[in-house]
């Protein structure tokens, strides 16, 4: 180790022991059951692939094949060998008499270097045919088959006798098989989802990691660690731990998490954040927050009690209701007060005018959050995954329903571990699948706050909740007259404002107290930004009728309701 970087003989002889080899011998196995000569590997990890072609040559199955071929297109065609310091790649020249030799990159040397992909394929289906022979395709995302024929020969390979016969193997690494290879062609090969990495993975990679840097780290540290790199792959995490060793001479958790955020953000369909606010940073709701205490994070909290009652994990809730109302902010204070990790699906990032990649985009997402989980999925405006029936009878209406179909079976996966949490204004617009009961265990009403809701959203975004971590806002007047001055006026004057107006309500206030260049907020600046503060009284009251409705129809538990209803002082007809 010099200067934070891991040699690779230390990579080849020390790390590739605690890996995990599953993956390759399932592969293996439908191979030698004949399933097919062609396994395609799902996997862009660098680790993985060096694993991959260390087993290859080391293993009895496969070590004794009479050639071993790579490719990729930067690279070209080359032969596969092992070195003492781990697999070697060396060029395949082509003699131009039309033999053949694999000589070293020696300028001068006679012989064409072969790079183009379909004069590869021409040359390599020699040797399939007639030797058993592996052949590895590597970094390929994607192909022009009229150029190069390449799900052509895939396909003939795939059912050659002589292929099989000879028992040669055709292995494909990529990150993505659908964007690769059409439905015809992935009918005829193997194909293999490889998990970006196990927690026994993890673990000893970050131990092996510490010692090799030469820092102190107690078992309880390295699991801290195991957790917080949940998600990524092994080369992703060893790259943070190289940065945070080589920023801070330390594996830093906080730094930690946000080269892992950065990660995960790149792929444009997730984001992962540190929620930092509380139940306390809500105003109101009191009902709605006894409720998730009492049904999900006790249940969260005691899971031995959970168990012993046969009594399920939470898997999912729907928060709706009108804009405005705290829906986003209550998701993330959830995340805060059951300490897991917060991922925004980017749903708008999913569908994508390419035919395939929508339904790939949804398929890696959901695998990535598994992957961190346990956590809180956030997915906003839910209702942007349509229905099942679509009146757009095209590819792109295919793509949604494709796209839907997966979303759908994620949530009724018994298995999942991902605690998702949806969030809709319009709720009528879901597709009844979403909203029947065993998809969210729990739909959750968001009302207009009521008064007293309403008196407690205005002193958190004053600072006057000791609880709240917010910052208290300077004041002209004693704290108890601005609470009764507030509680008696302003109150009353907010009637059916949502919690985001309130919010502005009190930034217009700061407004007035700042232009008259005051020492703090007085009774006539919340005046002021209260009487001019224009909502349409008229439309307000028909949302709030419609919202009443959906309340009374989406949400199944009506004693949970009945005390949403009576803290709003939602009077019933």
């Amino acid at each position: 180790m010099k200067n934070g970087t891991v040699t690779l003989e230390v990579a080849r002889l020390a790390r590739n022991e605690f890996l995990n080899t599953s993956w390759i011998e399932n592969g293996m196995v439908k191979r030698k059951s004949n399933y097919s000569p062609v396994v395609c590997f799902e996997t862009s990890d660098p680790k993985r692939f060096l694993q991959l072609k260390e087993y290859l040559l080391t293993q009895a199955e496969t070590k004794n094949a009479e050639a071993f071929f790579i490719y990729d297109q930067w690279e070209g065609l080359g032969r596969l060998s092992l070195g003492p310091s781990g697999p070697v790649q060396e060029a395949y020249r082509k003699r131009p008499s039309g033999g053949s030799t694999m000589i070293q990159r020696v300028r001068g040397e006679e012989g064409v270097e072969l790079q183009n992909l379909k004069a590869v394929l021409k040359e390599v289906d020699v040797y399939l045919k007639n030797q058993r022979t592996v052949f590895i395709i590597q970094n390929i995302s994607e192909v022009r088959e009229w150029e190069t024929g390449f799900q052509s020969a895939l396909r003939a390979w795939a059912i050659d006798p002589r292929i099989i016969t000879r028992n040669s193997s055709i292995i494909i690494l990529t990150g993505d098989v659908v964007s690769l290879l059409d439905a015809f062609t992935r009918e005829l090969v193997v194909t293999i989802s490889v998990d970006a990495s196990s927690a026994s993975e993890r673990y000893s990679l970050i131990d092996l990691t510490a010692r090799e840097l030469g820092i102190p780290l107690a078992r309880q540290s390295a699991m801290e660690l195991e957790v917080a790199t949940a998600g990524l792959n092994l080369h992703q995490v060893e790259s943070i731990l190289l940065e945070s060793y080589n920023r801070r001479r330390s594996f830093d958790m906080s730094l930690i998490k946000d080269l892992k955020s950065e990660l995960v953000k790149r792929s444009g369909i997730l984001e992962v954040t540190e929620p930092t606010a509380s139940f306390a940073d809500i105003g109101g709701y009191q009902a709605i927050k006894d409720f998730i205490v009492k049904y999900i994070i006790n249940v969260l909290r005691y899971p031995e009690r959970a168990r012993r009652f046969g009594l399920p994990l939470p898997k999912g809730m729907l928060f709706f209701g009108p804009p405005g109302t705290g829906k986003s902010l209550f998701a993330k204070a959830l995340a805060t007060e059951i300490q897991l990790p917060f991922i925004n699906l980017v749903t708008e990032n999913i569908y994508s005018k390419w035919l395939g990649e929508s339904g790939q985009n949804m398929k890696n997402a959901i695998q990535l959050a598994e992957k961190m989980s346990p956590a809180i999925v956030f997915v906003d405006e839910i209702d942007r995954f349509g229905k099942r029936s679509s009146a757009d009878t095209g590819s792109g209406g295919e793509e949604t329903k494709r796209v839907f179909s997966q979303f759908l079976e994620w949530l009724g996966r018994p298995e999942r571990e991902a605690i998702i949490v949806g969030t809709t204004n319009v709720p009528e617009h879901l597709d009844e699948a979403f909203t029947r009961t065993g998809r969210f265990d729990y739909k959750i009403p968001f009302l207009y706050p009521g008064s007293r809701a309403r008196l407690d959203v205005l002193l958190v975004h004053l600072g006057l909740n000791p609880a709240s971590k917010k910052v208290a806002v300077p004041l002209g007047m004693d704290r108890e007259d601005l609470v009764r001055f507030l509680e008696q006026e302003i109150v009353t004057l907010t009637k059916n404002f949502s919690c985001a107006e309130l919010e502005e309500l009190v930034t217009r206030a700061k407004r007035v107290a700042f232009d008259r260049a005051a020492e703090g907020l007085s009774k006539d600046d919340f005046l002021h930004a209260a009487e001019s503060f224009r909502i349409d009284v008229q439309h307000r009251r028909e949302v709030i009728s419609e919202c009443l409705s959906q309340a009374r129809r989406f949400t199944d538990d009506q004693t949970f309701l009945d005390s949403v209803e009576r803290e709003m002082e939602v009077k019933r007809a």
